[in-house]
């Protein structure tokens, strides 16, 4: 009689080979994508012995830390059990094993592959779905069986915060050890079944030189950020979700001096910054420890900068704001969920800050995750700068001047104006006249140009800041 397994790997039809990647295959269908996860396939009497196997594990009080002590139980149990394995069924057993007990069971080879962005689990009996980075959204070959199973790879994940999803809690939000954001619900609020998010973030965060290389935003942009960076200048990054605003605000800081120290708070910790004079602070929503909260925090630690994560509610916003109105650093930073400049500062007079107040930003930054049908019917996802915009003072508040605009026609970012508040706080800072901020715009271009295969986080930072010496 075949045992019922805690989750199915599934044969993929498919008539085209895209790409491989750590996990598995990606292949293609007609129109539709699929992930092959490169994962033992057992017969019936393997599978059965792997699920007896594996409830002995679990029933023992044996430590299990580390791969050995998966293979030294596997080999005792087949002694003490008198049963033959052939070295195949042996390595597909330890694997399936290792899994389980070192892992977070089939998410395993998914959480360790790079090239995936989210990791979906949408309800038990359904493919797990991931966002490849090349490929967008690809359905994979492995299902979960039961609402059980799944509740019990979250907890583990979860465990070491003191986190646990249950009836008593129906939704966790979760940051894991690598840095990766978890968020999972189950019922009675989620009608749908239980379900999971794993957002991770890449070990080596991109460049500028490699934003500019894809196509995010264009050279001479990202040369006026870097010198806007420079200055004491505060800019709220807006777009759609995923559209890559935490990514590009991470690869600015790249253009700050290393002995700059900056205060950074955050509801989920996404940042890796690259200067080392850095103080990172998190939300505890147990304690009644807000974001609002700790941005007043930052008032009494002298930061040079001050990044405010994600603005998300009107108490956010306003702690932004009053960073900026109290002049307590350089610049303050912060994302945001706008589809345009202009919109972005609606929606913060909407929570509200008075225009006036709002005349304290310096610059708006917008970028959005579209999609694109190419003649053949392919679809793909890219990340694009649409905007960025200076915030004028004007006689009845702010209003967003286009410094940059997206022309669809030629597919880029284009200059659209030279912004005057911008241009002299510029000036300001190199002691310069406004007339040669176009030469030294020119001059970072040039510097991106030759860092665009500087690919290495760290690598980028150290030659940027030579660039400056």
């Amino acid at each position: 009689m075949k045992k019922e397994a805690e989750f199915t790997i599934n044969q993929i039809e498919y008539s085209k080979k895209l790409s491989e990647c750590k996990s598995g295959e990606v292949v293609a269908q007609k129109e539709k994508r699929y992930l092959a996860v490169r994962a033992p396939e057992l017969s019936e009497k393997e599978n059965n012995l792997f699920i007896t196997i594996l409830g002995e594990l679990k029933r023992s009080e044996k430590q299990v830390r580390v791969k050995a002590d998966v293979y030294f139980f596997l080999k005792d149990y087949c002694l003490e059990n008198m049963i033959l394995l052939n070295k195949q069924q042996r390595e597909k057993i330890l694997q399936l094993l290792e899994w389980e007990a070192l892992g977070e069971s089939a998410l395993t080879p998914l959480l360790g592959d790079p090239v995936f962005e989210e990791i979906v689990i949408n309800a038990p009996k359904k493919p797990i779905m991931v966002y490849h980075r090349t490929f967008g959204w690809l359905t994979t070959n492995i299902q979960f069986i039961s609402e059980d199973k799944i509740r019990t790879i979250i907890n583990k994940m979860a465990a070491p915060l003191g986190r646990q999803l249950s009836y008593q809690s129906p939704m966790l939000n979760a940051v894991l050890k690598d840095g990766s954001r978890l968020n999972a619900s189950m019922q009675p609020i989620a009608f749908s079944g239980i379900n999971a998010t794993i957002r991770k973030f890449k070990e080596n965060p991109f460049t500028p030189a490699e934003l500019t290389e894809c196509g995010t935003i264009s050279r001479e942009a990202m040369s006026f950020l870097w010198l806007a960076m420079q200055t004491s200048c505060s800019i709220l990054i807006c777009g759609n979700t995923g559209s890559g605003k935490t990514t590009t605000l991470n690869a600015l800081f790249c253009f700050l001096p290393k002995e700059e120290r900056i205060v950074c708070a955050e509801e989920t910790p996404e940042l890796m910054l690259p200067q080392s004079h850095v103080i990172k602070l998190n939300t505890a929503e147990q304690m009644d420890i807000t974001l609002g909260s700790l941005v007043d925090n930052t008032f009494r630690m002298r930061p040079d900068r001050v990044i405010v994560g994600e603005i998300r509610n009107k108490e956010e916003a306003n702690a932004f704001i009053n960073t900026m109105l109290a002049g307590q650093a350089k610049g303050s930073y912060a994302t945001f969920h706008a589809e345009s400049a202009q919109e972005a500062l609606q929606r913060l007079c909407s929570f509200g800050i008075s225009e006036r107040s709002l005349a304290s930003l310096d610059l708006i930054v917008v970028q959005k995750r579209i999609s694109k049908i190419t003649p053949s019917g392919a679809r793909k996802e890219e990340r694009r700068v649409m905007e960025i915009c200076e915030v004028e003072k004007t006689p009845g508040g702010a209003r967003a001047n286009a410094l940059f605009e997206f022309d669809y026609k030629e597919d880029a970012l284009k200059r659209a104006e030279y912004g005057k508040r911008i241009n002299e706080k510029i000036a300001r800072t190199f002691c310069c006249a406004v007339k040669t901020i176009k030469k030294m715009e020119r001059k970072k271009v040039e510097v991106l140009e030759k860092l665009k295969n500087k690919s290495n986080f760290l690598e980028f930072f150290a030659s940027a800041q030579e660039a400056e010496e």
